[in-house]
Parts: structure tokens; C-alpha cells; sequence
């Protein structure tokens, strides 16, 4: 996991594509083994840990300078996913996400840095990004931009956002048995109290996958222990889903009807990516409300 208060996430232009040659896997240990040695910048910290939680992200999202960057690709330590600034505007528009001037790419933790979130967090972090189509790309682009406006919107009114990585979040039945994999987890922490949210996204136009998703998340919700203990919280935590099409929050309210315990909220893709996101729907109340802290503070 990561504390989002404690880096600076500038909005930068993105940089030129520069190849690299091939690295094996015994030859990413030594160059991290090296580095590690050597010592670690600042930036070099953020950058990575940051991706060890997103797993991708576009340059404007990540806390270096454009030369930074590059160094960092040359290192290994960063890979430039291979997609044309065409391709990548077109659905960065298409996801109404920022489109900066210029070039536009996403960056993956590349083998030298993944070898060194290894040794460091002792997790394994997001890898395959090279192979994925674009659209499974996306997914995890609009996923992470969700979840960063969020905390930065928590951190204008004081609340410390920590990321919870996916293997962090993950419950499992057993060792090699996800029980649960959320899209992404995020602890808002307070002086005196914390809270905790838990995403999942949709790109897709069907309402049988957020039935599925309600099922899972029920199932999980009656390992009372298991959740208590990996998660170390008290109750549940909410379930926020992000939908492009309306027919996903429908298969939502459909399938939440009837449950006691498990907290569903909605909101379209369009409308959370809004200035104003703390509204969000309630399947089980059948309302809008003010999910967090700062609406309910609005409010009073």
C-alpha cells in the first residue's frame, strides 16, 4: 500500500517512445541488486511504489520529470507501454480521461523495477501490461484515475488517502485461492477515525457481470474472520462500482435487492469523473447520497 499524502503528484507532458533491448530475468536481479546497493532516489521511490499499486498509469499521473522518465525506461526500471500517441488519444478521449498536448503514453513497472518492489515490499506487483490489449489497459487506467481523484479530493479536506495494492486486497480462501479480488481498495485516515472503500470498474454493456460481482462480494462478506483479519476493519467496507453503461448498475440494483449487509453505491463512469463525485447512488436505499466525508460535512 501507499500513502498518497506523502508524494506530490504533479501534472506533467508525457515523453517521446525510446526502445530498449532485452532484458532476462536473472539479468533484472543483478541490475536491482545494484541499484538497491547503490541507493535509491526519492523519485525513483514514488515513481515505483506508486506502480507497484496501480500496476499502470499515464506520465502526467506519475511524480518525475519527462528526462526522469526516460532515464528510468533506459534503467528498465519503467516500461512504455507500445501504443501509438493516436491509439492512445482516441480511447483516452473515448474514456473522457485528460489528453495533454503532445505525446501521449503509459507507463509499467519494467523488469529491473519489478525485481526491486520484489525486495522491497516482498509482493509480487502488476505484471503483463506489454501483452494486454488496449482495452484491458484502459480498464486499470480508468480504474487508477478514479481512485487519485478521490484521494485527492480527501486530501484538500485533510484526510491521508493510503492505496491498498490488489495483492494486498485480495482475500483468499485458502493459499492459492482468491476468494475476492477488488479492483482497487482506498483508507481514507482522519485524526481520529478511517475509512475504507472498495471499486470495481465495468467497461462492459452486460448486467450479468455485476450479478457475479454481488455474489462474490456476499460470499466474502460471510468470512466475517477472514475479512476482519486481512483488511483489519470492524465492518464490511462499502462497495463502490463505476460503470460505463447504465445497463451494469442495473444488474447491480437487481442483484443487491433482498441482501442485508452488503453497502452497493453506483455512479457512470461520465459522472465520476465530474468535479463533483461525492454523490453517489445507494442500491440498497434506492437514494443518492453523500458518500464521503467532505459531502456529508457540506451538508451539515
Amino acid at each position: 500500500m501507499i500513502n498518497l499524502s506523502q508524494i506530490q503528484l504533479p501534472h506533467q507532458k508525457l515523453n517521446a517512445f525510446s526502445s530498449v533491448a532485452p532484458m532476462t530475468s536473472a539479468q533484472a536481479r543483478v541490475e536491482a541488486q545494484k541499484l538497491l546497493q547503490a541507493g535509491l532516489s526519492q523519485s525513483v521511490i514514488a515513481v515505483l511504489d506508486l506502480l507497484v499499486v496501480a500496476g499502470v498509469l499515464p506520465t502526467y499521473r506519475l511524480p518525475a520529470s519527462e528526462r526522469s522518465l526516460r532515464n528510468y525506461q533506459r534503467q528498465r526500471l519503467l516500461d512504455r507501454l507500445p501504443y501509438t500517441t493516436p491509439e492512445m488519444q482516441d480511447f483516452f478521449q473515448a474514456y473522457s480521461l485528460p489528453v495533454p498536448e503532445g505525446r501521449l503514453a503509459v507507463y509499467t513497472l519494467g523488469p529491473v523495477g519489478i525485481e526491486i518492489a520484489r525486495e522491497r515490499h516482498g509482493v509480487q506487483p502488476p505484471t503483463g501490461y506489454l501483452a494486454y490489449p488496449i482495452e484491458r489497459v484502459m480498464h486499470d487506467v480508468v480504474m487508477n484515475e478514479i481512485v487519485l481523484r478521490i484521494a485527492g479530493r480527501a486530501m484538500e479536506h485533510g484526510w491521508a488517502p493510503v492505496w491498498v495494492s490488489k495483492y494486498e486486497a485480495t482475500l483468499y480462501a485458502d493459499p492459492n485461492t482468491p476468494l475476492l479480488e477488488p479492483d482497487a481498495m482506498l483508507r481514507l485516515k482522519g485524526e481520529d477515525e478511517e475509512l475504507v472503500y472498495l471499486f470495481e470498474y465495468h467497461n462492459e454493456d452486460k448486467a450479468t457481470r455485476a450479478r457475479r460481482k454481488v455474489d462474490r462480494y456476499a460470499l466474502a462478506l460471510s468470512r466475517e474472520a477472514l475479512w476482519r483479519e486481512r483488511w483489519e476493519v470492524e465492518t464490511f467496507p462499502p462497495l463502490l462500482a463505476v460503470f460505463r453503461r447504465p445497463v451494469v448498475g442495473r444488474g447491480y440494483q437487481e442483484a443487491v435487492n433482498g441482501r442485508n449487509g452488503l453497502q452497493v453505491y453506483g455512479r457512470t463512469l461520465a459522472s465520476a469523473l465530474e468535479e463533483d463525485f461525492s454523490t453517489w447512488y445507494h442500491f440498497n436505499a434506492g437514494e443518492k447520497v453523500n458518500l464521503f466525508p467532505w459531502g456529508r460535512e457540506r451538508d451539515e
